[in-house]
């Protein structure tokens, strides 16, 4: 036999043998990543919220930050982790707490008052870290009217 009638056979069962079912393997997994992610996205479809903050507490945030005048900057939902480098191992705190309003010094970036929402949670191991740090915790429900000279005294001292 000649030989290129033998390379013209090896060229054949290559491409039969190899080519095609690697071309036909690559499509079939093309074919099943396509039709799962496109599953998989439908069940997790994101939306953006109408608003950001019910009214309440967005009218309780701009009513805050006209009485702190400049002096402070206001924080909300501040994570707890965020404000005192903690231990995992402190049982008696919720690593996963959340402090609604956080009052910042403007100059020194220190705490110096934590405003929260008495209806949310149990703030009593709360209060008595602040205490101990001599940061101001102040509980209030932001549904009833709130004294903003109150606040205003708090800060002074």
């Amino acid at each position: 036999m000649n030989t290129s009638v033998i390379l013209s056979y090896a060229f054949m069962y290559f491409v039969l043998f190899v080519v095609v079912p690697f071309v036909f393997v690559m499509f079939v997994m093309t074919c099943i990543k396509f039709f799962r992610a496109d599953h998989e996205d439908a069940h997790h479809e994101m939306k953006l919220k109408p608003v950001f903050e019910d009214k309440q507490s967005f009218s309780f945030f701009k009513s805050l930050k006209t009485v702190v005048e400049g002096k402070y900057d206001v924080c909300c939902n501040v994570p707890l982790d965020t404000v005192f480098d903690m231990d995992l191992h402190d049982t008696n705190l919720n690593h996963e707490c959340r402090l609604d309003y956080v009052l910042i010094d403007h100059n020194s970036s220190e705490v110096k008052m934590v405003i929260s929402d008495a209806g949310k949670q149990n703030n009593s191991p709360l209060k008595k870290l602040f205490g101990k740090f001599n940061i101001g915790f102040i509980e209030m429900n932001q549904h009833k009217q709130w004294d903003p000279q109150s606040i205003k005294q708090a800060l002074a001292v």
